[in-house]
């Protein structure tokens, strides 16, 4: 039976995954299909998550495990999760110290093979499961795109890509990461311990770095599978913004870790050549946003005097065209 016409109706949405679903004849190719554990990490999103809710339960996949981990709530979040409880394997709204110990207390209540967490503003594309169940191996870890949007701007689309994700191009930072697109093996989360509940923004590129380590091999599918929200409460657009101190932090520790001696080179490299002159050049931003052209222009090569390292990064030159010189009138 149709899981869309048990699931309550909402009132003037259309579409995917209001008014749509995957077809359950999707998945008559394989009469066992892995367990896919979902986590959706909560707080204060009752605008989102029941978005989030259907296009989960709405892949109609036939071995799902969905839990909701809740910070409790103070708007309608709790309400609309009730909706949908019948449908939920597990959710609780209590109290956590953020987002990565939500996610680790999801994992801990996991009982699948392939493991992901989904946030509650963003929201799985149709066929998402049946993409990713079918490109899963024992051991390994699929990578898909993600389709990155903002509400109230439908002419922005970006699709995302995950690349190269090898131990060497992580590091480096020249592999192509969006995390809601890489699923994984469960016990490979477990081996790999749990996400930093002392990192704020960065919790899930420390935690893959490790991972990535251990468990390198990926498969690629040409699938998007994930809908990623930017809207100004972010953590992405706030990542964005920031001095991205918690990785620089990270980094100079894994240089005296004889587990990363053999990513030493890597290691070097991402500081030298992009997470210190992202700091450098956006605490110059931070100081001189509301000077004068000329000001602005100074002081520039004036850092530029004072960490002539910045000249290798290309950071410094993209920051000089866009900050800089597009004031030339």
């Amino acid at each position: 039976m149709s899981l869309l016409k048990l699931l309550p109706e909402v009132a003037g949405k259309h579409g995917w995954p209001w008014t749509d679903e995957v077809a359950e004849n999707s998945y008559q190719s394989t009469t066992e299909w892995p367990k896919i554990s979902i986590v959706t990490p909560s707080y204060n999103q009752g605008h989102f998550i029941e978005e989030t809710i259907r296009s989960i339960l709405l892949q109609n996949y036939p071995n799902l495990e969905y839990i909701i981990m809740d910070g409790g709530s103070t708007d309608n979040t709790v309400e609309i999760i009730k909706k949908y409880e019948p449908w939920i394997t597990l959710w609780v709204s209590e109290k956590d110290k953020g987002q990565a110990n939500a996610i680790n207390k999801g994992v801990d209540k996991c009982t699948g093979e392939i493991f992901n967490w989904i946030n509650s503003d963003d929201y799985l594309a149709p066929d998402a499961l049946l993409h990713v169940a079918n490109s899963f191996t024992k051991g390994g870890t699929v990578a898909g795109k993600v389709f990155n949007f903002y509400d109230d701007d439908a002419t922005f689309k970006d699709v995302v890509e995950n690349k190269d994700l090898s131990p060497q191009q992580f590091i480096s930072l020249k592999a192509t990461f969006h995390q809601p697109g890489v699923w994984c093996d469960l016990q490979n989360i477990r081996t790999t311990g749990q996400f930093s509940e002392n990192s704020s923004y960065y919790f899930d590129r420390i935690f893959f770095t490790r991972y990535f380590m251990q468990f390198s091999q990926v498969v690629y599918t040409n699938n998007i599978l994930v809908y990623f929200r930017y809207h100004e409460s972010s953590k992405t657009i706030v990542i964005r913004d920031s001095k991205a101190d918690e990785l620089i932090d990270y980094y100079l520790l894994l240089l005296k870790d004889p587990l990363f001696e053999s990513v030493r080179k890597e290691l070097t490299s991402a500081l030298k050549y992009q997470l210190l002159p992202e700091k450098h050049i956006s605490e110059w931003e931070y100081e001189n946003s509301r000077k004068d052209f000329s000001s602005r222009l100074t002081s520039y090569f004036a850092l530029m005097m004072k960490k002539p390292e910045l000249l290798q990064s290309r950071h410094f030159f993209t920051k000089l065209k866009r900050s800089v010189l597009h004031n030339i009138t």
